[in-house]
């Protein structure tokens, strides 16, 4: 009978650690996106000290890394993880409400406190060229970033809240070490430049789930930027 009772535990358990596998892992799409995140790293990083040691404005060497990631991770990448048509209908524009208004207001408040830290959203822009650049990363990373750590995870993720929100807000975070490490040695400035991203990235998480659209944390994530480099 006990032999009988432990086969019968150890069956059920191995069930549930099935269907725990399977309601994460279904495909080899949610491997490739678990994994992505610290492949994007190891990779990002040797091409922006590349570039910057390569090229007299370390500007130009952080613009176009930032260009490579845009191009790659946040377009191609999406492209074959979850289709032209899934982006398509998730940054699809949508009627504003009060209830959107607010939860808008919240990251964007978070900007302008972190705009008055110390050695976060300093960028020199001297001339006309570099103030384009700098100003047009706003758009850039607002439109990309979000398809990438929020729109790929949401559609492969719904109900996983663990590889939806926090496993690529962490790494979002951290990404932001790469192109800020060629130009700022500040303890404070980059360790900020880490754990505020992580924060908003959980925070636009929940807003395309609460919204059920990638479009406001575009337009959240790109005010959010045109206050840190304005």
């Amino acid at each position: 009978m006990k032999a009988i009772i432990g086969f019968r535990t150890i069956l059920f358990s191995t069930q549930i650690i099935n269907s725990t596998i399977n309601a994460i892992i279904i495909d080899r799409k949610h491997i490739v996106a678990i994994v992505t995140p610290p492949i994007l790293f190891a990779i990002m990083y040797p091409v922006f000290q590349f570039l910057a040691g390569s090229l007299e404005d370390d500007r130009i060497a952080w613009y176009l890394g930032l260009a490579a990631y845009w191009l790659i991770w946040g377009s191609i990448y999406p492209f074959f993880m979850i289709g032209f048509q899934t982006i398509k209908e998730l940054i699809k524009p949508r009627k504003i409400t009060k209830q959107v208004l607010l939860l808008l207001s919240i990251p964007l408040v978070g900007a302008v406190g972190a705009k008055l830290v110390p050695g976060m959203g300093e960028y020199e822009k001297d001339t006309v060229l570099i103030a384009i650049l700098v100003i047009s990363t706003a758009f850039g990373n607002g439109f990309f970033e979000e398809i990438l750590w929020r729109g790929v995870y949401t559609k492969l993720f719904p109900s996983n809240i663990f590889f939806r929100m926090i496993w690529p807000a962490v790494w979002f975070g951290l990404w932001h070490y790469i192109p800020v490490s060629i130009n700022n040695n500040e303890l404070t400035g980059l360790i900020g430049m880490m754990v505020g991203p992580m924060m908003m990235g959980l925070y636009f998480s929940y807003l395309t789930n609460k919204t059920r659209t990638l479009w406001w944390a575009i337009i959240a994530h790109t005010i959010g930027g045109l206050i840190m480099v304005c």
